[in-house]
C-alpha cells in the first residue's frame, strides 16, 4: 500500500462507527417526536427541533472522534511533502523544501475546511436535515423517513455510507492535488523532458491511464505531451473504449502546464512525475 493510499484508509477507517453515531442520534429523536398511525403529526419541523437534530449530528461526529480523525490526517499531509521530495530528489531534482512545504500549508488550509467547516456541513449535515425535514413536515411515515435516512447516512449493500464515501473524495483529491502542485513547481523551475506515469490498472481504469501506462510504458514526452491530452479529451468526448477502457473523465482546462496536477481527470489514483532524462533516448 503507497503513502497516499495508508493516509486514505487511515481517514475512513472509522468511517461506518461516525455513521452509525450519528443514525442512532437522529433516530432516538425521531423515535420522541409526535406519531399517529406509522406517520408524523406535526404540523412542520419547528425550528428548535431542526436546531436539536443538528446539534445531535455535531456531537454524534465530536463523540465519535471525527474532528480528532480529521486532525491527524491534516497533519499527516506533511508525509505527502516527504515523499514528493524523495521522489524528486531521485529524479535529480533539488529544490527549497520550503517551498515543497508551503504547497502543503496551502493545502492543509483547504483540506481543513472541507473536513472541518463548510464542506462536511454542505455534503453531511446539511443534506441530513432537509431528508428530515421533508419527511417530517410533509406527513411522510416513520418507517420511510428511517430508511431514507440509513440509506444516505450509512448506505448499504454495494453502497459505502455518505461520510466514508465524502471523506475518501476529498483525502484523495487532496492528496493527489498537493503532490500534483508540487510537482509541477519543481518541473517548471527545473526543466523535464517527459512525465513518469505510474499506478495500477483496474477494470474500470479509465481509457487514458490505461494508454499512458500500458501502451505508453509508464512515459510521456513532453514534447508528445499535449497532443496526448487532446486525444484523450477526443476520445472521451466520443466514449472511445480500449480493451474494456472507457476514455472520460479528463478535467476540462487540463494542459500541459497542469498535466501533473490534474493527470487522468477527476479522482485519478495514478502519479504523475516530471523526468529530467527520457528513458527512450
Amino acid at each position: 500500500m503507497t503513502t497516499n493510499e495508508k493516509l486514505v484508509s487511515e481517514l475512513i477507517k472509522n468511517a461506518p462507527k461516525m455513521e452509525k453515531a450519528v443514525l442512532d442520534k437522529l433516530l432516538m429523536l425521531i423515535d420522541n417526536l409526535d406519531t399517529k398511525g406509522g406517520v408524523f403529526t406535526n404540523a412542520t419541523l419547528s425550528n428548535t427541533e431542526l436546531l436539536q437534530m443538528q446539534d445531535a449530528i455535531r456531537q454524534a461526529l465530536k463523540t465519535s472522534g471525527y474532528a480528532k480523525e480529521s486532525e491527524i490526517f491534516l497533519q499527516d499531509l506533511g508525509k505527502i511533502t516527504i515523499n514528493s521530495n524523495i521522489v524528486l530528489n531521485d529524479e535529480g531534482y533539488r529544490f527549497p523544501e520550503v517551498a515543497l512545504t508551503d504547497l502543503e500549508k496551502k493545502w492543509q488550509t483547504l483540506t481543513s475546511e472541507s473536513l472541518l467547516n463548510s464542506g462536511i456541513r454542505n455534503e453531511f449535515e446539511m443534506p441530513i436535515l432537509k431528508i428530515l425535514n421533508e419527511n417530517i413536515s410533509y406527513g411522510n411515515s416513520i418507517s420511510e423517513a428511517k430508511k431514507t435516512l440509513q440509506e444516505f447516512i450509512a448506505g448499504g449493500g454495494d453502497k459505502t455510507g455518505k461520510l466514508q464515501s465524502y471523506l475518501t473524495v476529498t483525502a484523495r483529491d487532496s492528496i493527489g492535488q498537493l503532490q500534483g502542485q508540487q510537482m509541477q513547481a519543481v518541473a517548471i523551475a527545473n526543466g523535464y523532458e517527459g512525465i513518469s506515469y505510474t499506478g495500477g490498472l483496474l477494470t474500470d481504469s479509465r481509457g487514458q491511464c490505461y494508454r499512458w501506462i500500458k501502451e505508453l510504458k509508464g512515459f510521456i514526452p513532453k514534447d508528445e505531451l499535449e497532443a496526448e491530452i487532446k486525444l484523450a479529451k477526443k476520445y472521451s468526448a466520443e466514449k472511445k473504449v480500449v480493451d474494456g477502457h472507457r476514455y472520460g473523465g479528463m478535467i476540462k482546462n487540463t494542459t500541459v502546464d497542469n498535466f501533473l496536477i490534474f493527470r487522468g481527470g477527476w479522482g485519478c489514483l495514478h502519479t504523475a512525475t516530471p523526468k529530467r532524462k527520457s528513458p527512450k533516448k
